[in-house]
């Protein structure tokens, strides 16, 4: 060992490291500072969080679908800078607000992300005041960590009358599903399937447990079709292919009736 460190120097460091805290000279790297838990949408405005069961399942595409479908809608991107999927989608940069907000268009949706490090839910600040009536939450974070975290962002899903998760056609997904169906409650979830076909795989039915058959029972369970170019590509600034948006439409007529 090259010295000894006292246990408080030791849980200061470890602290450090997870919160992002780091230095290299004398420059800092920055995250987020922590925020304010408390945030009210206006009264006229509804939200939705589309929240992904596992990394890379397609919420940024199901989150942008559903703004799309409202046409007076906006996307606030709730995760790290890292971790956007939306920094390529949009076809106008507006600039950055006062508070840190990314700003761009795509067409009439208005789209809101962050441009630097946020540590964790906590530290991602609260949407911007709007006049659109929906505003579709893309969130990135673990179900888990989302639902126990004490900010805006956690108060928000626990909260939220109708929740959209997002996952895949694998047996991962389905078991993802599950899991977060029971963190979230079944009466206000609607789940995205995104890349299924009109005939689901068999291990993938057989991996479909109470909550995700009921789901699909009540027609709470949309499959979005498998688009190549979106897959390899992911989203950019040309429109969403039509099957793509037309089901992102059905789930927000399923929405409609829950949001208020």
């Amino acid at each position: 060992m090259n010295g000894v460190f006292a246990v408080d120097e030791l849980t200061r460091a470890y602290r450090a490291v997870t919160l992002g805290e780091f230095r290299s000279g004398s420059r800092r790297i920055g995250r987020s500072p922590e925020v304010d838990s408390g945030w009210s949408p206006a009264d006229d405005e509804d939200v939705v969080p589309v929240v992904s069961c596992l990394g890379g399942a397609g919420a940024s595409t199901v989150a942008l679908g559903l703004a799309s479908a409202a046409e007076d809608a906006r996307v606030v991107e709730c995760c790290t800078v890292a971790a956007s999927g939306l920094a390529a989608a949009s076809s106008a940069e507006l600039g950055v607000s006062p508070d840190g907000w990314v700003q761009a268009s795509r067409g009439p949706v208005l789209v809101e992300r962050r441009g630097e490090r946020v540590a964790s839910p906590a530290h991602c600040p609260a949407p911007r005041v709007t006049t659109r009536t929906l505003t579709v939450l893309d969130c990135a974070w673990e179900v888990d960590l989302l639902v126990g975290d004490d900010g805006w962002l956690g108060a928000t899903i626990r909260n939220a009358p109708a929740a959209v998760m997002v996952t895949r056609p694998t047996v991962p997904g389905m078991r993802r599903l599950e899991a977060a169906v029971g963190l979230l409650g079944l009466d206000r979830v609607c789940g995205v399937v995104v890349g299924v076909e009109k005939r689901w795989p068999r291990p993938v039915e057989q991996a479909l447990g109470t909550s995700g058959r009921a789901l699909r029972a009540e027609g709470r369970l949309i499959g979005l079709p498998h688009d190549p170019i979106l897959a390899m590509e992911g989203l950019t600034p040309e429109p969403l292919p039509a099957p793509i948006l037309a089901s992102c439409s059905a789930v927000l007529t399923m929405l409609e009736g829950n949001l208020r």
